[in-house]
């Protein structure tokens, strides 16, 4: 019987199993040399820093407080206005509405809108027919009442003669009187209506009673006008005004011939300069805003009605002043100071003395600072003169 075959094992295989064992042992043994090492050097660092002295810790207090440059301000003297604001339209200073006098018919219009007249011109004519007619007949009556009147006087004259030589009672004498004086007042009255009608008839030449323009026009040859009739609006607009608004608080600021500043819509950059001509007492109803009235002069004519001003007035004004925000203003027992950063970076107290409010609060005056100094102005209530101090940003 055959036996089973077997395979040979190579001759050089547990050779080679032997060498890639010692290779293994090698790299593991360089491993941890390199490992130890490390540690060792590590833990030499930290015994090295434990014994090395320490530099000492600032204060705190000691500390330079860091500021932004928007928190310190220089001080630098300049002018300071203070205004308040207004706003109205514009009016004619002057204008004038011319009506009918007369009950008549108009035959003529001689002027239109827009047309420049003088004072005197004649706008417009009535006829007159009417007119002389009625003066006519009112001086006939008044020649009646004349001749009764003389024939009164006669009358009155020979009743005293008879009452003195006693041939008349004093009865007739009293009548004769009082158809005198009847006659007088009568004489008196006709002569009145005379007048009238000769005013009438003069007033039937319209004439513009002021220089200026023609505003509007209200009539047409042809019509039948009745007494006291729209006809023109006639305006001087040498001198205008602006009927303008201010605040009931703001008006105790204000007093009359005060400058304003005015700036009127189409203009552009132009400036008009007026003056404060009158304050009203009353507030407007229903509002707390009271009229103020400023006069503009207008010689040019560039100003017309109805055109939107608006402008400031100047209430009191300070050159070369130094001014900060009320928060940079300190008080303590000793009165009001403020910080101010020396040459050598520590703030120090610098007394001041307050001497009024600017841009409606905003501002405070104040005296006791040259120029060049730079003042704490951030609202910094925990710091304190002595400090060191570092602006940031400028």
């Amino acid at each position: 019987m055959t036996s089973p075959t077997t395979h040979d094992v190579p001759r050089n295989a547990a050779p080679a199993a032997r060498r890639r064992s010692r290779w293994v042992w090698l790299l593991l043994l360089v491993a941890l040399a390199l490992g130890g090492g490390a540690v060792w050097r590590a833990r030499l660092a930290g015994e090295a820093a434990a014994t090395a002295p320490q530099a000492p810790a600032t204060p705190a207090a000691e500390r330079p407080i860091e500021l932004a440059a928007i928190e310190v301000t220089r001080v630098t003297p300049r002018r300071l206005a203070d205004t308040v604001r207004l706003s109205g339209s514009i009016t004619p200073l002057e204008q004038s509405s011319v009506k009918s006098e007369v009950a008549a018919k108009l035959t003529d219009v001689l002027v239109r809108e827009g047309q420049p007249v003088r004072k005197g011109d004649a706008l417009a004519r009535f006829d007159t027919a009417d007119l002389t007619a009625k003066l006519t007949e009112k001086l006939s009556n008044l020649d009646g009442a004349k001749a009764q009147l003389d024939l009164a006087a006669k009358t009155r004259a020979k009743s005293a003669t008879l009452r003195r030589n006693d041939i008349v009672s004093e009865t007739n004498l009293d009548q004769a009187q009082s158809s005198f004086e009847f006659q007088q007042a009568q004489v008196a009255a006709l002569g009145a209506q005379v007048e009238l009608a000769r005013k009438a008839l003069r007033d039937a030449v319209v004439l513009s009673p002021i220089n200026g323009m023609v505003a509007t026009r209200s009539v047409h040859p042809g019509e039948n006008l009745a007494v006291n009739a729209p006809m023109f609006t006639i305006v001087d607009l040498s001198r205008v005004e602006v009927e303008a608004t201010v605040p009931a608080d703001e008006v105790a600021r204000l007093r009359t011939d005060q400058p304003v500043n005015l700036r009127v819509e189409g203009f552009g950059d132009r400036r008009f300069p007026g003056r404060i001509a009158r304050i009203n007492p009353m507030a407007k109803a229903g509002s707390r805003a009271i009229p103020v009235y400023v006069s503009v002069d207008n010689a040019d004519g560039s100003l017309r009605g109805g055109m939107f001003a608006s402008g400031e007035v100047l209430v009191q004004e300070a050159e070369r002043a130094v001014a900060l925000p009320p928060v940079a203003v300190r008080a303590d027992g000793q009165g009001d100071f403020v910080l101010v950063i020396a040459a050598d970076g520590r703030t120090e107290r610098r007394a001041v003395t307050r001497r009024g409010l600017w841009a409606r609060g905003d501002l405070v005056q104040v005296d006791g600072l040259a120029e060049g100094d730079r003042v704490v102005t951030g609202n910094l209530p925990g710091l304190t003169a002595g400090r060191a101090v570092t602006v940031i940003g400028g």
